[in-house]
């Protein structure tokens, strides 16, 4: 199962005023890219249409030992996971340093409906034009969707959505039923508007150029304090002296809830 993304159209954000920022003091962080923790899927076996007999197994290496393993399936010390039904599972793997990776993992059915494809649209920021859109294959057709446990459709096309995580599942004739979890981002850039808001507000006037704690000239940096970013513009106390327009900080807000991506 295939999983592609549309792109929406972002504005560039141009902010040239340079000012100064403040930021407070905090504990040295892990590096977690030094060593990162990696994680590959051992092996895994498909489940009956509506039974929990379904398995996978996943390893990790690098970081530090122990590891610990969580998925929505529970929580695990060596990767195994039993009894599960068909459907889409993300494992965190942690080390003892907090480091963590992730890995999809898919449960199909043996016999009956399965996802084929989905195909997300991003939504914008602070807007609801996402789409999702689901191909199926397999059991009994025609088939019925459905989204967030909603009534279920004969179209297998979601529009007007909002930035999020969403439950998609197709059921066939059978009664048999699959769901794949989805998320639907808001499409904001970092390149394209978040890398120069916080360039000529933090990072080239100084403040956080690498003198001052944390360092935000570099993406892996501003990365790793995405929240504290968030917050404190969502609060006004960032950048010092100065003030964000309310576009550039819902663009921050919007950047950060899609995962800090590298976009």
């Amino acid at each position: 199962m295939k999983i592609k993304r549309g792109l929406s159209i972002v504005s560039i954000l141009l902010f040239t005023s340079a000012v100064s920022c403040t930021w407070e003091q905090m504990a040295p962080k892990i590096d977690c890219s030094t060593d990162p923790v990696q994680i590959e899927l051992v092996e895994s076996t498909n489940a009956e249409c509506g039974a929990s007999n379904g398995s996978f197994s996943v390893n990790a290496t690098g970081g530090e030992a122990p590891y610990e393993f969580s998925s929505e399936a529970g929580t695990s010390t060596d990767g195994v996971f039993l009894n599960v039904e068909a459907g889409s599972y993300v494992i965190v793997a942690t080390d003892a340093k907090g480091c963590s990776v992730e890995l999809a993992v898919t449960i199909q059915n043996q016999s009956g409906v399965n996802l084929e494809e989905v195909v997300v649209n991003d939504s914008g920021c602070d807007t609801s034009n996402g789409a999702i859109h689901v191909s199926a294959t397999g059991g009994e057709e025609p088939y019925l969707f459905s989204i967030n446990g909603n009534t279920a459709q004969s179209s297998n096309i979601f529009t007007d959505l909002a930035p999020g995580d969403y439950a998609v599942s197709v059921k066939d004739q059978t009664g048999c039923e699959i769901t794949q979890s989805v998320k639907v981002l808001s499409g904001v850039s970092f390149e394209s508007s978040i890398k120069s808001i916080i360039a000529n507000n933090c990072a080239v006037s100084g403040c956080h150029n690498g003198s001052r704690s944390p360092n935000l000239s570099t993406f892996a940096s501003i990365q790793s304090n995405a929240s504290r970013i968030k917050a404190r513009t969502g609060n006004g106390s960032m950048p010092l002296g100065s003030s964000l327009s309310q576009s550039q900080i819902d663009m921050i807000t919007c950047w950060v809830d899609d995962g800090a991506l590298e976009n």
